[in-house]
């Protein structure tokens, strides 16, 4: 919506711009300017034009505002102002009873003023009002609706601000929720008369055209058209994304549903897309702040002891609820050489700035910790968990607790390989709901299960502690276990020996099984009696001691084999 002619002459620039004739039009809308130099400018007229004159024109060709008037063109413009003293030195009466009997008002204006400079002054005050009328239906009513989040009800406000605005009926997809919100009953009932789903308005589904009205916002009309009637224009809508750091957040939309944009239109659709883009970089910020206070949570309760006193006061700082359950997810990147898995680092360590030795050494998960809470943030994923940078080479998941974390983990996963594909993530789930109570027993398991799953299940990057069984128990110290090992490291010396071994870990593994064991390597079955025949000449093993076969099956694990 453009402005009124009243509203426009009622402005402190205007007060000697005098009203001569069709006062009762005051209130059409001006939505562009036009000018008349030429005595059939007019019919290039569009509509709700305000026709600037200096009246060379009207001086040389007195009638041509009769004929346009007679002929159309004139009737469908807003105002007439006209330069006072310039080439007449009065309007003729017969002119200014055309402007009363058609209602279009006829305005004298001072001679001096330039026209750059006025139409300054008339694109500043539609602005202006523009805005003004934004402001104040995007802040009205805010946060008076339960249960209702802020970002929902401001996206409502200024979508329902343009259809009041422009009365065009709008509406935002929000990929990040999987969302759609409207203006008003309006689109839909629109939409669906024409058979066009949500995604249709990004990607349609049926003829139609596209032209680019905008490059720098990525602007852009899109009109279905009926092919049988000549490509006949059936109807039309302005497209223009929203996107943080170059991810798309969302679609903005508004129908052109009596007609297309008009100029001023256009004013108002790039505000309200500067409100709307507006609005997600500060629910970006937001969100990255809120997820620095989260981690300083994570860090501080995995410091403190179950029964600190002031674990609630930190929950209650963070809008955190201690009760809340969640399935805790540990990841890392492959254990970095010189460092144990299990190590987490101080608060302090945690913010300092790595050494160049220990960034050269280990492009890890902390390096990359920009991109990775950027771009779980950009994505669906903080709908169904939380993440926290932890330490140098580590960080967690939260999954909500009525979430499928297998489901939650495999996107985070598609997510990583996306935008951080030199990371090689590993996980170590446990699948217990907890509380952050029982955070740090949670963690260790998930601890457990990185270590042991490295061992046990090398050919994996996802390991559950509740699969580990017994095995999730063993804290074997590494000298001792360097002990046990030395007899098979022994045979590992000579390289024949590597493929007995490997034998040996898959014929235990299937309950000692000959035939199975033969299915599995590919071989026959009188090769794998062969190798265990041979593997009895130089290992020391009672066949049939259950407990001798248990710690033949679990020191084979963690041999390279």
């Amino acid at each position: 919506m453009g402005i009124a002619v009243r509203e426009l002459l009622a402005l402190d620039y205007f007060k000697d711009f005098h009203v001569v004739a069709g006062h009762k039009g005051l209130s059409k809308e001006i939505q562009g300017i036009a000018t008349l130099e030429a005595p059939d400018a007019t019919r290039w007229s569009k509509g709700k034009e305000l026709v600037l004159s200096s009246g060379y024109v009207l001086h040389q060709e007195p009638d041509c505002i009769r004929i346009a008037f007679e002929e159309g063109h004139m009737p469908v413009t807003s105002a007439f102002m006209l330069k006072r003293d310039r080439y007449l030195d009065h309007i003729p009466e017969e002119m200014i009873q055309l402007f009363e009997e058609h209602d279009i008002p006829l305005i004298t204006m001072p001679f001096s003023i330039p026209w750059m400079e006025l139409m300054s002054e008339i694109n500043i005050a539609v602005m202006n009002q523009t805005i003004r009328r934004f402001r104040i239906s995007g802040s009205q009513g805010l946060n008076k609706i339960p249960n209702v989040s802020y970002k929902e009800q401001k996206i409502k406000k200024i979508l329902q601000a343009v259809e009041a605005e422009m009365e065009f009926p709008a509406f935002l997809f929000d990929f990040l929720e999987e969302t759609g919100y409207y203006s008003s009953v309006h689109f839909r009932r629109i939409a669906d008369s024409f058979g066009l789903s949500d995604e249709d308005f990004w990607d349609p589904s049926m003829p139609h055209t596209r032209h680019t009205l905008c490059d720098y916002i990525h602007m852009s009309r899109y009109r279905l058209v009926e092919q049988e009637a000549g490509d006949r224009p059936r109807v039309s809508w302005i497209r223009i994304p929203i996107t943080i750091n170059g991810t798309l957040q969302a679609f903005f939309v508004v129908m052109e549903s009596r007609e297309l944009l008009d100029y001023y239109d256009e004013y108002s659709i790039r505000i309200a897309f500067l409100m709307l883009q507006s609005l997600y970089e500060q629910i970006t910020i937001t969100k990255n702040v809120g997820n620095i206070g989260f981690e300083n949570f994570i860090l501080y309760v995995l410091n403190s002891d179950k029964e600190c006193k002031d674990l609630m006061f930190q929950a209650n700082l963070q809008g955190l609820s201690l009760n809340t359950q969640y399935t805790y997810v540990l990841f890392q990147h492959e254990a970095p050489a010189g460092r144990i898995a299990g190590d987490r680092l101080s608060t302090e360590e945690y913010y300092s700035e790595p050494s160049p030795d220990t960034q050269s050494a280990n492009k890890g998960v902390q390096s990359r910790r920009k991109e990775i809470i950027h771009a779980f943030q950009e994505s669906s994923l903080p709908k169904a968990a939380r993440i926290a940078i932890i330490g140098e080479n580590e960080g967690m998941l939260f999954i909500n607790a009525e979430e499928n974390a297998a489901s939650v983990l495999e996107r985070f996963q598609r997510l990583m390989l996306e935008k951080c594909p030199e990371l090689k993530l590993q996980f170590g789930i446990s699948s217990e709901k907890k509380n952050f109570y029982g955070l740090k027993e949670s963690v260790n398991k998930c601890w457990k299960a990185l270590q042991m799953g490295q061992l046990l299940f090398p050919q994996k990057n996802i390991w559950y502690y509740e699969d580990m069984g017994p095995l999730a128990w063993l804290q074997i110290p590494e000298p001792e276990l360097e002990g046990m090992l030395s007899q098979y490291r022994d045979l590992m010396a000579d390289e024949r020996n590597v493929e007995l071994l490997r034998t040996l870990k898959i014929y235990l593994e299937n309950n000692m099984n000959y035939s199975i064991t033969a299915e599995k390597m590919f071989v026959h079955i009188n090769t794998i009696r062969k190798r265990i025949e041979k593997l009895n000449d130089v290992l020391t093993l009672d066949w049939d001691s259950p407990i001798a076969k248990l710690n033949a099956t679990i020191l084979l694990q963690f041999l390279d084999l």
